[in-house]
Formats: structure tokens, C-alpha cells, sequence
């Protein structure tokens, strides 16, 4: 493809960047508020989707747009903001064996966190470990590529046909009379649940269980997990929910029975002082017979919870709970990842409902003004690693197919050789992804990015920054300060073949 920069100040000749020729088709834009950044953005991105136009090649080019302010043509535009109801589920696992699995997901989504807020040793490990027992719940081994596959979801849909409002739950033989007691409302009689053979379908034997209609898993149905029917990511719900399991078992030491029978000590122990209290305030006092059968109540409560935490050594559900005790060993350090997982949930943009983009549009403009920007950092990351594990998978390619631009850099670069935004710099470019990050000022850009960059353009910069700006781009701070606002810039192509490029000063009509 071939992308228009400006014209040579020197032969008055076109200045293009061709793709096939230049070392990679990573670009670098530097100027200062009121350079022209955000028009240069607009007219590089458009000459490079024409130019792919004219050529018969589909690409797609995903612009972040962190200010609102980018108009493109040819482009489908969603905004982000914790209202949207839509987002990227950052769970999910790219199956493919060299460049997926649970370790990877499960590192991708830590990295991600940790570009909004730094996480202590402890807390990365624990929620590295409660990651590992979720995706293990959900049918996914972390050593094993064969179970990275979720189910088709065309036959979940087929199967979940009008069971839509059921959640089913993983209700053990020894809680069944509990939970059908509760199925009938108490106050219409109705029956809020049941029992889903699946209609007796031989394929569909495993997943007969129990459910409750969506809108009564409250109360006390809470006690029963949700059944995992078929073989799916989890959600950022399912993370909330496991580890609010883990740390109610934690501060019980129990399993989920002993935990319900443990409620029921406390309803009759509410029950019996709410009847004393009732009758103080009367100047009364219970009757030998109330009093009687307020206090069996609550002894008979008790004596099956503490049968039941009895019993716990002889009823050990998982064979883990040992193994829990040791990598859940404090509960501070796992109620602070709770909060955490909570935090991040309430930030709106972990839905698994995928954003409505045209993909008839060769552009897709992603809105990220309504985000706070640690969260705007953390979507960026999100997003780019699954569009370079998806290039990763795509295998190599002869040109350019996929762009990621992205403006305010500095908001999004880390420093270390893991960051995301780095790893593409270095190694997308055999798969035909291309890298173009928009600053102020080449300080902004790690050496490691200014490295792997096939075009540098250089707007204008502030007066304080020539002299950094010079020995870090290799060009003569005198020519720095020459540039004119929004009529001249300096542009650096890497071309193959050749061992080093220089700085050419080009006309621009920005």
C-alpha cells in the first residue's frame, strides 16, 4: 500500500511510505498540542484504506480514540463508558496450541489489570491461582491443549432453546430435599425451578440438573453454585462469584453444606431474640411454650451445623480443599483480589457482549473519551492483545492486513519488553500487523518502540525538547527547530536494504 506523507521541501517530489519497502509498518507521529496530530492521524489512515481499496485488499484498522475528537471516512464508531452494555470478555482462550491456552489468557488479563493499578506479590499469586481453579471448573486445563476448545456455540444455542430464564445449579445429592423445599413459593405456591432431564437425549445425559428461574437465584438458592452445562470462557461474573465462594469458605473453613446449615443457626437465632426483643418492648415475657419452641428450633439448627462441620473431614467434595487452605492462606490478601475483581467489573468494558461494529467498514473507531484513563490503558491492552494473538494465529503475511493507531501513546506504552503494545513492536510484523502511536514528544516512545519503527514523522516539538528529541531520533536539533506549525515536518523511512535512513524535510498541509 501506499501511503501519502507530504511533499519533499528540497525536489518538490511525493513523499510516500510503501509498505512492501520499508522494514516494518510501524510508524511513529510526534508534535505538540496544535501540530496537527490528530489531522495528520486522519489523513495517514485515510491514504492507507484508499490505497487498499484501489489494490482489492481487505484490511481493518482499529483507532483508539481517547478524546472524541477523530473524524474518520469509512469508519464504524462505538463508544465505550460503563453504560454501553457491551465490551470484550478479557477470559476468553485463544485455543490454538502454540499461541494460546489458559497460562496465556490468564497472564494477558493480569498484565492488563496491572496497567491500571500494581499488584502485590501475594495478590498477583493468589489471583493467578483462583484463575487457574476457575478455568479448571469451566473445563479448561492449563496442561492440556486438547481441552482448550469451547463448545460450539451454535449447539448451545439449539440446546438452551426456551430454557433461557432457568440458571442451572450444582446441587450434590445430600442437599436434593433441601433445595426442592425451597422450589415453591411460599406466598403463590408456584414452582420456581425443577428438575431438566434434557428429554431423556442420550448426548445431553451428563447435564440433567437441577435449576431456578433466573430471577429467584437469590436468597437463599445462592448456596448452589451455578452448573457449568457446557464447556465456555468464563466472565468476569463467573471471577466475582468463584471468588466470593473461596472466601466464604475461607472464613468458614466448611463446604457449601455446612455453610447453608450454618445460615440456618443464625435465622433461628435471629428468630428466637427478635421474639424476646418483641416481647420487652411490652413489658412481657415469653410463655413457657414459646419459649420452648423457640429454643428447639435453634438447638435443632445447631446440632445439625455442628453435625455438619463434623462431618466436613469425611465429606471432602473437591479433593482441593487442603490445597485451598495453602494457596488462599490469608484472608486479607484474597478479600483485597475480591475487591479488585469487583472494582474491574463495575468498570463496564469486561461484557461479553461483543461491541457492535460493521464489519463492513474496513475502519473501526473505538471511543474511549467516557473511560478513566488507567481503564482507557487497560481496554488498549486488552483489546491489542487479542487482535495480535489473532495476527499470531493468521500466520505470515506479504503486506500489511491490520493496523492498530493510537492516540496519546504515552497514556498506553509501558516500559517492559512484556508490554503488549512493545511485543507487537517487535514481532507483528511478519504477521502483517502494523503499529501507529500518536505523542508529544519522542520521550514519550520507549527506545525499544523508536527502535522498531519503520517511519518516524516528526510534527514540531517544544523548544525543551529539541535537544532530548535530537540525540534520541540521530537528527540535527537545528533542523528541529526549524519546523513550521502545520506547513513543515521531518520524516524518517526505513527502507530494506539499506543500514541507516536520515531525516528528510518534507511540506505538509495540515
Amino acid at each position: 500500500m501506499q501511503i501519502k506523507i507530504g511533499k519533499d521541501m528540497r525536489t518538490g517530489e511525493a513523499v510516500v511510505v510503501d509498505t512492501l519497502n520499508v522494514i516494518n509498518p510501524h510508524l511513529q507521529v510526534t508534535g505538540v498540542s496544535g501540530m496537527g496530530k490528530t489531522y495528520t492521524l486522519q489523513e495517514l489512515v485515510t491514504s492507507f484504506v484508499e490505497s487498499a481499496a484501489d489494490l482489492g485488499r481487505p484490511v481493518r484498522v482499529h483507532v483508539f480514540d481517547p478524546h472524541g475528537d477523530i473524524e474518520l471516512p469509512y469508519a464504524s464508531v462505538v463508544k465505550f463508558s460503563e453504560a454501553t452494555g457491551y465490551g470484550y470478555n478479557p477470559l476468553e482462550i485463544n485455543p490454538d496450541p502454540d499461541y494460546g491456552g489458559v497460562r496465556r489468557a490468564i497472564q494477558k488479563f493480569i498484565a492488563a489489570i496491572k496497567k491500571q493499578k500494581s499488584l502485590g506479590t501475594k495478590q498477583e499469586a493468589v489471583m493467578r491461582y483462583l484463575l487457574e481453579d476457575l478455568y479448571a471448573a469451566h473445563g479448561f486445563k492449563a496442561d492440556d491443549p486438547g481441552t482448550w476448545w469451547p463448545d460450539d456455540p451454535r449447539m448451545i444455542r439449539e440446546v438452551m432453546k426456551g430454557r433461557e430464564h432457568r440458571v442451572y445449579l450444582d446441587v450434590a445429592y445430600e442437599h436434593r430435599d433441601r433445595f426442592k423445599s425451597l422450589l415453591r413459593d411460599p406466598a403463590s405456591g408456584r414452582y420456581r425451578g425443577g428438575f431438566d432431564d434434557f428429554d431423556n437425549d442420550p448426548a445431553l445425559r451428563s447435564k440433567k440438573c437441577w435449576w431456578v428461574e433466573h430471577d429467584h437465584y437469590e436468597g437463599d438458592f445462592l448456596m448452589w453454585e451455578p452448573r457449568n452445562l457446557f464447556k465456555v470462557a468464563p466472565t468476569m461474573d463467573d471471577v466475582v462469584r468463584f471468588t466470593e465462594r473461596k472466601l466464604k469458605a475461607h472464613y468458614c473453613g466448611t463446604n457449601s453444606a455446612a455453610m447453608a446449615l450454618l445460615k440456618d443457626v443464625n435465622q433461628a437465632a435471629r428468630a428466637y431474640h427478635r421474639k424476646v426483643t418483641e416481647m420487652s418492648k411490652r413489658d412481657a415475657a415469653l410463655d413457657d411454650g414459646e419459649r420452648a419452641e423457640l429454643t428447639k428450633a435453634l438447638d435443632k439448627a445447631k446440632e445439625k451445623a455442628s453435625d455438619a462441620y463434623g462431618s466436613y473431614l469425611d465429606a471432602i467434595v473437591s479433593g482441593r480443599e487442603l490445597d485451598d487452605m495453602i494457596r488462599y492462606n490469608s484472608t486479607d490478601v484474597l478479600t483485597s483480589v475480591y475487591e479488585r475483581f469487583q472494582n474491574l467489573r463495575a468498570i463496564g468494558i469486561y461484557n461479553p457482549v461483543a461491541p457492535p461494529f460493521d464489519v463492513q467498514k474496513p475502519i473501526w473507531q473505538y471511543q474511549i473519551k467516557p473511560l478513566e484513563i488507567p481503564v482507557q490503558a487497560m481496554f488498549v491492552d486488552m483489546v491489542s492483545a487479542r487482535i495480535f494473538e489473532r495476527a499470531m494465529h493468521r500466520g505470515v503475511q506479504n503486506d500489511v492486513v491490520e493496523l492498530l493507531v493510537l492516540d496519546e501513546g504515552k497514556r498506553f506504552l509501558g516500559e517492559s519488553s512484556d508490554d503488549v503494545l512493545i511485543k507487537i513492536a517487535n514481532e507483528a510484523r511478519k504477521f502483517g500487523l502494523g503499529l501507529w502511536i500518536m505523542s508529544q514528544t519522542p520521550e514519550h516512545f520507549p527506545d525499544d518502540f523508536v527502535k522498531a519503527t519503520g517511519t518516524i514523522l516528526v510534527l514540531g516539538l517544544a523548544k525543551a525538547d529539541t535537544n532530548l528529541a535530537a540525540r534520541k531520533l540521530g537528527v540535527d536539533e537545528a533542523l528541529l527547530s526549524s519546523l513550521v506549525p502545520q506547513k513543515t515536518a521531518l520524516v524518517q523511512i526505513k527502507r530494506k536494504g539499506t543500514l541507516s535512513s536520515s531525516f528528510q524535510l518534507i511540506s505538509v498541509n495540515a
